[in-house]
C-alpha cells in the first residue's frame, strides 16, 4: 500500500517538474539565436552580445582619442536569472504573437 502511494507521489512529482521545465525552456529555445546567448550566460558568465568585447581597434595616428578595451563583467546568479527571464518573455511574445 505504501509503495503504491510513494510511486504515485514520485510519478506526480516527475510529471509536474517536467511540465515546469518545458514551460521554462521551450520559449527560451525558440528565441532566435538563443543558444549562443545561453552559452555566454552559463559557461562564460558574461552578457550575451553579438559584438565581442575582447576585440578593440587601435586609434589612428590622426585621432587624439584613446580606445580602452572593455573587460567582460562576470554575471551574478541574479543577473543570469534576469537574462533567462527576459529570453523567456521574448519566447512567450513570439509564441503568443504579441
Amino acid at each position: 500500500m505504501t509503495t503504491n502511494i510513494h510511486r504515485f507521489i514520485w510519478r506526480s512529482t516527475v510529471f509536474i517538474v517536467t511540465l515546469v521545465l518545458l514551460y521554462i525552456a521551450f520559449p527560451i529555445l525558440i528565441v532566435p539565436s538563443s543558444l549562443p546567448a545561453i552559452k555566454a550566460i552559463i559557461i562564460d558568465s558574461t552578457y550575451p552580445s553579438s559584438i565581442s568585447t575582447s576585440e578593440f581597434t587601435t586609434p589612428s595616428e590622426q585621432s587624439e582619442t584613446t580606445v580602452y578595451q572593455i573587460i567582460p563583467q562576470t554575471l551574478t546568479l541574479k543577473q543570469k536569472l534576469q537574462l533567462f527571464k527576459d529570453m523567456h518573455q521574448q519566447g512567450m511574445n513570439l509564441m503568443l504573437a504579441r
